[in-house]
């Protein structure tokens, strides 16, 4: 019973929404950790105890840390234990899913992470440990967020919980995140898996250089869909019960240069790793050579974040060098050109670092490379990629289409032109998405 489910979105959620309505004050987190829960146990009940004790276990260490702030050698124990237990939970799991096949455990990575971050700030003396671990559970395993994220920090949900907005425009708002989320995941995302896989079952002899190039298209997009279609998701679901979410992805595909397309892709992520990995290293104080190892580092992590796998290795040293180059030598002349130009230059530099993200291997992401740019002596079209495109050219319009801040501006055009059909708008475009998004569910 995913997030995209008929079953969640008119049984789970309206049930939950009903409990946590006449729950009184005290006890509405309470029952978002029961949901939340009873949510796992529903999706992934194999590992509903590592997740339970891997959380439990970051509590504790927290709870110890604050009890022994004058015993700084039992502190530093208690929270290496934690990080190594953290990592190792992640490496361990990832190699798994690498070599046996074995599905990654729900929201591992969310709620590692999450918990991991917490017990740095709790040791460094940047967060505050309340003692409240029904608080810590929602906090980290909030059943909205486990699929895809964002990375939320405990102070900020604190101050939310502490006084909650449970107005009707958070409630609005929150209904077209979900709703918008959920069209991202269904139409968008599950229509560019559709096309990616009749790509795929061509056979080997009708392979054509614009096969490939739709392949690499519709596997990014795809990637990019479901994981902003979770988020959105999860960002309306987080409005329901009060709480606001950060932002993960905006408008990437728009970036003026491959740096700004990090601090616009999986965004909370990204802050993460610099917060943790980039900063505790030094980031650019210690000279360059300083800032190409720690730079390096932290593009490697972000292209790990999706898997041990030689190819998102390759995908984040990819980037590496681009930010260097960025940094070192074409800022000030991209800063000169019309913005037009540099956001070409940063989407095609994004959209052939997916030719490496895509591929099974580094072998299979050199056959694209090669095929994209003729040089295996395939054709350019044939019959079967022009069927595909005729019978799926509306996704891939879409998909273009939302990858952009087109909906944004005329959203702001509308607001401030004609503000008496912006709510009848938003019923008719969120009504016919929820709509389709059923009709494609049941």
């Amino acid at each position: 019973m995913g997030l995209d489910t008929l079953s969640f979105s008119f049984l789970f959620l309206p049930a939950l929404l009903l409990v946590f309505s006449i729950s009184p004050a005290k006890y509405k987190n309470l029952s978002l950790a029961v949901a939340s829960l009873l949510f796992y146990a529903m999706n992934d009940w194999g590992n509903l105890l590592l997740m339970f004790f891997s959380i439990l276990f970051d509590y504790l260490v927290c709870s110890k840390m604050v009890r022994s702030s004058g015993k700084m050698k039992g502190r530093q124990i208690m929270f290496w234990a934690s990080s190594l237990k953290n990592i190792s939970l992640i490496l361990i799991m990832m190699a798994a899913m690498q070599l046996f096949k074995i599905p990654l455990p729900l929201g591992l990575l969310v709620y590692t992470t999450t918990s991991m971050g917490y017990v740095i700030d709790v040791y460094n003396g940047d967060e505050r440990f309340d003692g409240s671990f029904v608080d810590y559970l929602v906090f980290t395993s909030f059943f909205g967020k486990l699929f895809a994220g964002p990375i939320v920090r405990y102070s900020d949900l604190k101050s939310q919980w502490e006084n909650r907005n449970l107005s009707t425009e958070r409630v609005c708002q929150g209904s077209r995140l979900y709703v918008g989320g959920l069209g991202k995941l269904v139409l968008l995302a599950q229509g560019n898996i559709a096309v990616q896989q009749e790509i795929q079952q061509i056979p080997t002899q009708d392979v054509t250089v614009l096969s490939v190039w739709l392949l690499i298209i519709t596997s990014t997009f795809a990637l990019y869909y479901t994981l902003t279609g979770y988020c959105d998701m999860a960002r309306g679901l987080a409005n329901f019960f009060g709480m606001d979410f950060p932002e993960n992805f905006h408008h990437p595909f728009q970036s003026r240069t491959v740096s700004d397309f990090f601090n616009r892709f999986n965004i909370t992520v990204t802050q993460f790793i610099n917060r943790y990995v980039y900063v505790f290293l030094g980031g650019d104080t210690n000279g360059v050579l300083s800032t190409i190892v720690n730079t390096l580092l932290t593009t490697m992590l972000m292209g790990l974040w999706f898997g041990i796998r030689l190819n998102y290795l390759v995908w984040g040293i990819y980037f590496t060098g681009f930010i260097l180059l960025e940094k070192y030598f074409l800022m000030d002349y991209l800063k000169k050109i019309p913005p037009i130009f540099d956001r070409m230059y940063t989407f095609v530099v994004v959209m052939f670092s997916f030719t490496i993200f895509s591929g099974s291997s580094l072998r299979v992401t050199g056959y694209y490379l090669s095929s994209m740019f003729g040089m295996n002596g395939l054709p350019f079209y044939n019959n079967y990629i022009s069927y595909i495109i005729s019978t799926h050219y509306l996704v891939i319009l879409l998909s273009f289409f939302f990858a952009t801040s087109l909906t944004v501006l005329l959203g702001n055009l509308i607001r401030t032109k004609m503000p008496y059909l912006l709510h009848l708008l938003d019923l008719v475009i969120y009504g016919g998405i929820l709509l389709a998004s059923i009709a494609f569910l049941i």
